[in-house]
């Protein structure tokens, strides 16, 4: 009786919390949509939005570590963040060098950290049941995994279009999950 009187409270607090930031939740669903309607009308562009993007970011990455690394010259790590800042800035080049072989790379990366996210969106879902309609991710979840297996189903042939199209449904779904629990946080405190 004690824990299911702690339990209610603990549940009655975070319904509290919530509420207060349902507009947030709101605001990110909405971008979430927004960018996935987009992203699904140009999916080639999308693809290779993506893919530049990642490029720039591990390019400016490997700079970071490369910098990193000398200014912190008498640190016993030296070699290996340097090396790591190489690695980084070699595959950030490659990827911008390079775009299709980049895409399918990221068409393969992406497939499995779908799959992954899939994964930890479920675990989520199950930890915080039955708070917060649990079940919205639940189906966020499922969706990221059907679309990480759809992406590795169809690598590397479809790899020009496939990262814009699926990634745009999953931010499109992302957003409408995002929207519902906003719904529900709004609604949270008033039964």
């Amino acid at each position: 009786m004690i824990l299911m009187v702690k339990k209610m409270a603990k549940t009655k607090t975070m319904a509290e919390e919530l509420h207060k930031m349902w507009a947030w939740f709101f605001a990110l669903g909405m971008l979430l949509l927004l960018f996935g309607f987009a992203v699904i009308m140009f999916p080639v562009a999308g693809t290779f939005a993506v893919e530049i993007l990642f490029g720039i970011v591990l390019l400016f990455a490997g700079l970071t570590q490369v910098i990193l690394a000398f200014q912190a010259r008498k640190w016993g790590g030296f070699l290996f963040t340097f090396l790591a800042g190489l690695l980084y800035l070699v595959v950030g080049l490659l990827f911008l060098v390079y775009p299709l072989q980049g895409m399918i790379t990221l068409t393969l990366l992406l497939g499995l950290a779908l799959i992954i996210g899939g994964i930890f969106k479920i675990g989520l879902a199950f930890k915080i049941k039955p708070d917060v309609y649990w079940e919205w991710l639940t189906f966020d979840g499922l969706l990221s995994l059907l679309l990480g297996a759809l992406i590795l189903g169809g690598w590397p042939s479809d790899a020009i279009w496939v990262i814009g199209l699926l990634f745009g449904i999953d931010l499109l779904f992302s957003g409408l999950s995002q929207m519902m629990i906003a719904f529900a946080a709004k609604y949270a405190g008033h039964k």
